[in-house]
């Protein structure tokens, strides 16, 4: 990106502005999950089937491994690099967003699955156990505009 390119740094700042409020609602859905089941553990029960909670816990499991798979997949510098080619600066920045978002996403799917296990089961801490590791996707995510200003500038040099 070039210092004078006005519109790239308004395309950088509204794609990191978006991607920072999705992961930002993720956290917050995150802890207001784990403060319900605080408070209403004992309400909210509703008795299940032993086998959907474990089948939830492994799909907690390949999710949040998967989350970082992803992440190191899509954003490895070969890949952005022939994003950069193909597609352009604009292109790239729409990339970095679109993987944050969809990562993001896994986070606060990990978080209503530990909201429903919550449930079945009538125990909150299984919530904020599946709330940790929401937590954890969701920071591994979060984008730091300084990384994605980096990238930017090291690939438009390129072209």
């Amino acid at each position: 990106m070039m210092p004078n390119s006005v519109g790239l740094q308004n395309e950088l700042r509204r794609r990191h502005r978006t991607a920072i409020l999705v992961v930002a609602g993720f956290l917050i859905l995150d802890v207001a999950l784990v403060a319900i089941a605080f408070f209403a553990a004992d309400r909210i029960f509703r008795p299940g089937d032993p086998s959907i909670v474990m089948g939830l816990w492994i799909a907690v499991l390949v999710s949040g491994l998967g989350a970082f798979v992803i992440r190191r997949t899509k954003f490895a510098a070969m890949r952005l690099q022939d994003v950069a080619a193909v597609k352009g600066v604009s292109g790239l920045l729409k990339t970095l967003q679109g993987t944050t978002i969809q990562i993001a996403c896994i986070g606060g799917a990990i978080a209503l699955m530990g909201f429903v296990i919550a449930i079945l089961l009538g125990d909150w801490t299984n919530m904020l156990r599946a709330g940790g590791v929401s937590a954890i996707v969701l920071v591994y995510c979060f984008p730091f505009r300084s990384a994605w200003e980096r990238v930017v500038m090291q690939l438009a040099r390129e072209d």
